[in-house]
């Protein structure tokens, strides 16, 4: 049992150093694009219904439809395009509609490309689309040319690397409960509802004869136009579940969708804002903190993340986009977060940082996190942050200092050098509101450490900042010390060295 569980960290750490290269928009492009080559070779061996030229071709006119009114419609509305959006959308839509063959089908993938983009800058509320692209595209163009998606992504010869990317895709994401929640209802419905009873190989065999897998790691977990938090997207996958496996409804996957995404919006509305540059800071060696123009009627929570976007930036392979928490405190006036620049080759959303002047706008959305303090303010708390993990931590002390709040919490912090600690002197001006500050550059935070400085360890709730070996690592040491995982909360920062 000790050596599968040590394999399994293995490759699970193997997996997360792969992932951490990319971020989620890029890792996912890559994804359809590898399902989109594996689909031309299964064309080229007839082990797709379609020939290898007709795929490859419908490809690349979505791809050509799509990127021509991405841009068209962001230069008419002045709205700032989002990188990679646009040839996601596209390959999608190239892996559920159906390769065109003649005049029609092509203008039904014509028709697919151009509501799948003009659904992000027309159906909007708050600057944010509500429906998902693709999903709205194929299902526009199946009822008005009657062209209905035919997902066949789904077929046998497309399960190993649907199945081996979209672990990649939910290792990335964090939405292995959404998309399980999902997989349940479908499979309830299989053993109660369709056949009273099924056994594993039947289950089997419509698992990877159908969409399931592609529309669970793919289209479900769409972050726009799905909520984050656990009490909000498990009533979405519900919903979107039900409509999706209970086919006497009458309801096509992408429709079962788009009334999820109708229904996520409802339950958890989300909003975009245009945030406007201040002015950057030297934190510690080499971590500088970025301050933004707080945006009207904005609020949030002490230690809660966006994901922030440099429109029209000439981008590399880790995108315009990152997930970055705000190291802001909601009482201060300026929105703001950090971020550690490597010392060599940094990627093009870092470079562009440095280069944006007083007044330049990015865009800010996607408000998300549950890494946040208890509302008991009597539960004692240890905060264990690596490098620039440290980020929520100064969110939460910073609020606290500010609003006078008194609480119990030992701080535990380590870095590579004492020139990367960053924030000293907030940590140490928070120490008369009860706050026990522990600064470590000689060793790692292991359990003796942990037992020293928080001798009380038992009694509190843990929150654990930082890459994803560090959190996982402590983790696990929390638990082997006793600590049951309803004591543990976890944040960690993939890709955070380009």
């Amino acid at each position: 049992m000790n050596q599968l569980n040590l394999t399994i960290q293995t490759a699970g750490r193997l997996i997360d150093g792969f992932n951490d290269r990319f971020t989620s928009y890029r890792l996912m492009l890559y994804y359809l694009l590898a399902l989109t080559g594996w689909g031309v070779i299964g064309g080229i061996f007839h082990q797709i219904p379609y020939n290898w030229y007709q795929i490859l071709y419908s490809a690349a006119f979505l791809i050509a439809v799509c990127w021509v009114c991405n841009r068209a419609l962001s230069r008419l509305l002045k709205i700032p395009a989002n990188k990679e959006s646009d040839l996601i959308s596209a390959l999608i839509l190239a892996l559920i509609m159906a390769p065109a063959t003649n005049g029609h089908a092509w203008a039904a993938l014509a028709v697919a490309g151009v509501v799948a983009m003009a659904s992000k800058f027309i159906v909007t509320v708050y600057k944010s689309h509500i429906f998902n692209p693709a999903a709205a595209g194929a299902y526009i163009a199946g009822i008005t040319l009657h062209q209905y998606a035919v997902w066949w992504v789904g077929t046998k010869f497309m399960v190993p690397v649907v199945l081996i990317g979209g672990i990649l895709i939910m290792r990335k994401m964090k939405r292995f409960t959404m998309v399980a929640a999902f997989f349940a209802v479908f499979l309830l419905w299989q053993i109660f509802g369709v056949s009273g009873g099924a056994h594993v190989h039947y289950l089997w065999s419509v698992i990877i004869s159908t969409q399931l897998l592609f529309f669970g790691y793919v289209m479900l977990t769409e972050p726009q136009t799905s909520p984050t938090a656990i009490d909000k997207y498990l009533p979405y996958a519900l919903i979107v579940g039900i409509l999706y496996s209970v086919t006497r409804i009458g309801v096509s996957p992408e429709a079962a969708l788009l009334i999820g995404n109708l229904a996520a919006f409802i339950i958890a509305p989300k909003r975009r804002y245009a945030v406007k540059f201040s002015h950057k800071v030297r934190e510690a060696d080499g971590i500088y903190s970025y301050f933004f123009k707080h945006p009207p009627k904005f609020s949030y929570g002490a230690g809660q993340y966006m994901e922030w976007t440099i429109p029209r930036l000439k981008t590399d392979s880790r995108g315009n986009r990152r997930y970055l928490t705000i190291s802001s405190s909601p009482t201060e006036q300026d929105l703001m977060f950090t971020v550690k620049h490597p010392p060599e080759k940094p990627s093009a959303f870092k470079q562009k940082l440095d280069e944006l002047e007083p007044g330049d706008t990015i865009l800010a959305s996607y408000l998300a996190g549950s890494f946040s303090l208890p509302k008991d303010t009597s539960k004692k708390l240890a905060f264990l942050a690596g490098g620039v993990g440290i980020t929520p931590f100064r969110s939460m002390v910073k609020y606290l200092v500010d609003s006078g709040e008194k609480r119990d919490v030992a701080l535990l912090y380590s870095a590579a050098s004492p020139a990367e600690l960053a924030f000293g002197g907030l940590f140490k001006k928070a120490e008369a509101n009860g706050l026990s500050v522990g600064f470590l550059t000689d060793r790692r935070i292991d359990r003796p450490t942990i037992a020293t400085f928080v001798p009380d360890y038992a009694e509190r709730i843990f929150y654990v900042s930082g890459p994803y070996g560090f959190v996982k690592a402590i983790e696990s040491s929390l638990i082997k010390m006793g600590l049951p995982p309803s004591q543990i909360k976890t944040d960690y920062f993939p890709g955070y060295g380009g």
